[in-house]
């Protein structure tokens, strides 16, 4: 594609939006350039005003009360001073844009070839809809949705988390843009599936020649994808760069600590244990505080005793309906997985979405009856339990959940959320549920003044430790950690994931820690189930499963970790084309 200059240009951009605490500056003098054909990625945490950018790029803060200063043009095109009916040109011809949540960005009641075929009439009025689905059909071929003629009549429920990221990706690219601007296109989807999205937006980028802007909250997601990189904070560009050079070499404090904050699939749970434990007593002789606790550790294979938990043979079926003549048919979720686990242990549980990992987790929990096989807890068959019996045993198994903006009531104070479960299991004194509750808080690293505060005032990961400390109230002896830390930024994960291990070092908790992130799971547990398709396909202590894996599933997994090294992630997006390719090195 040739042009004379840059096709994204952004001088001094700032954006102001006005409250009644008055104005806050999302966005302080930003500048970039992307050249015809580039790839930029802009990395920053929630609130660093990277979406805030994104969204002035397109033009959509027009009407609402932002006020936007400085200069955005694309294709030669001014974004600021361009009319309404301008900008409705440029978007979909000059720049499209891909959002984080396809399901919000597709219409459940409308076919995909219908909201493609809208997308190109929109700017292209004249064309007949047989050429509209034409350009359609090409389009979903073009982004790897199979049987694109038959797919292309098919309902957004119908595809899987994946395969609609890629159709909202051919939506943007229905009338071939200059620039795509992916804001966070794989942040919600499991390891494979993001390898295959970011290997997607490569592909396009060099056969069609667009430029392309990648944003996210993780450094190891641009590596791969972008020539060069710009770090933002509170608004600002702290550091920006060729993307080699920020990463191996950063200057800016910031850049640094997002890059030891993101979860590395070689490090192994001793190294980070140990990284943990020197950091807290670092940090406790700096305080001046009292001693930090001896870390807790799981007794050698030899004197391990009794386990705290036996799972044998273990199935859960679900009936699904749609079969034959509206018959229902059996889906088996779980298929006969059996493990023991230690008191004191974390068994990490990984696989994609589908995988039967949550499932598993809430048989294990017994918020589901199993199907087939046998759950034993501290010595107690719970398999086919009644709830007034499991009542008694619920103190002792705790659940923490992927999204702390779901898994809380936003009409109850921190205090009674955590308070609750104090009262359900027989606690009637106010004043002691207030004391400990308020000890909790401090525990996890909030304030005892947040007892009365309520959600919606808090951060992500604030209300994941505000999730924590409801799970640990009741002094439970399991605790199963279902993807807490997926939902969070980077940082915050990392503040999580040492949160973790510093209450497993002062209470001996046990977890079970199920995830589709590797790197995180390797992190933190001393054993691993890889499951898929409701089986375990290999399982074993952590180092091993990672070092010197068995079954082919868990190479493909952990082929697909994003790897902060561009060259490294450059050389297994080489080799997935290959193995795609059927031409395997």
């Amino acid at each position: 594609m040739a042009t004379t200059g840059p096709v994204v240009r952004v001088d001094d951009l700032r954006v102001t939006f006005p409250t009644m605490d008055g104005d806050v500056q999302a966005v302080k003098g930003l500048s970039f350039e992307v050249p015809a054909g580039g790839a930029l990625g802009i990395v920053g945490e929630s609130g660093s005003g990277k979406s805030v950018t994104s969204l002035a790029l397109m033009g959509l803060h027009r009407g609402s009360r932002a006020k936007i200063t400085g200069a955005i043009e694309v294709a030669g095109k001014n974004v600021v001073t361009a009319s309404d009916k301008e900008l409705r040109r440029m978007r979909g011809n000059d720049i499209a844009m891909v959002f984080q949540d396809p399901m919000q960005s597709l219409h459940p009641q409308y076919t995909i070839g219908n909201q493609l075929v809208e997308a190109y009439k929109i700017h292209n009025p004249k064309a007949s809809k047989d050429a509209a689905l034409k350009k359609a059909v090409e389009a979903l071929d073009r982004v790897g949705i199979p049987q694109p003629e038959k797919r292309v009549n098919s309902y957004p429920h119908e595809f899987s988390g994946g395969m609609r990221q890629r159709v909202v990706i051919a939506m943007g690219l229905m009338c071939d843009p200059k620039v795509l601007l992916a804001d966070e296109p794989t942040t919600a989807l499991d390891v494979t599936v993001q390898a295959q999205v970011l290997d997607l937006l490569d592909e396009l980028r060099r056969d069609l020649g667009m430029a392309l802007i990648l944003v996210s909250h993780d450094l190891a997601v641009v590596a791969g994808s972008v020539d060069e990189v710009v770090v933002m904070r509170h608004g600002e560009a702290v550091e920006r760069g060729d993307v080699r050079t920020v990463l191996s070499a950063p200057e800016h404090p910031y850049t640094q600590a997002l890059l030891a904050a993101v979860p590395r699939v070689e490090v192994s749970r001793a190294q980070r244990r140990a990284q943990d434990r020197a950091d807290r007593v670092a940090k406790a002789g700096a305080e001046g505080g009292g001693t930090v606790p001896a870390a807790f550790a799981p007794s050698a294979d030899g004197g391990r005793g009794e386990p705290l938990l036996s799972v044998r043979d273990v199935a859960q079926r679900f009936k699904v309906r749609g079969g034959a003549w509206g018959r229902s048919t059996d889906f088996w979720a779980v298929k006969g997985v059996s493990f023991d686990l230690y008191r004191g242990e974390t068994l990490g549980v990984v696989g994609e979405s589908g995988s039967g990992k949550s499932t598993l987790s809430r048989t294990v929990m017994r918020l589901l009856e199993p199907t087939r096989g046998r759950v034993v807890f501290d010595g107690r068959d719970i398999t086919h339990m009644k709830e007034r019996e499991l009542r008694p045993l619920r103190r002792d198994v705790q659940m923490v959940f992927q999204s702390p903006y779901s898994s809380l009531n936003p009409r109850l104070t921190v205090g009674d959320a955590i308070g609750t479960a104090l009262r359900v299991q027989g606690e009637k004194d106010t004043r002691k549920i207030r004391v400990r509750v308020q000890e909790l808080l401090e525990r996890v690293g909030l304030e005892p003044g947040h007892y009365n505060r309520f959600p919606h005032a808090f951060s992500g990961g604030q209300r994941q430790r505000i999730a924590i400390a409801r799970a640990l109230i009741l002094k439970p002896k399991l605790i199963i950690c279902d993807e807490p830390v997926s939902a969070l930024d980077v940082s915050t994960q990392d503040q999580v994931l040492r949160l973790l291990s510093e209450l497993q070092d002062d209470f001996g908790l046990t977890y079970i820690f199920v995830a589709h992130d590797l790197a995180v799971v390797r992190q933190v547990s001393d054993r691993v189930l890889v499951m898929r398709k409701g089986e375990v396909v290999e399982s074993g202590d952590s180092d091993s499963v990672y070092e010197n894996p068995q079954s082919e599933y868990t190479r493909q997994l952990l082929a697909a970790a994003p790897v902060l090294d561009p060259d490294e992630a450059r050389r297994h997006r080489a080799e997935r084309e290959m193995l795609r390719a059927g031409r395997v090195a």
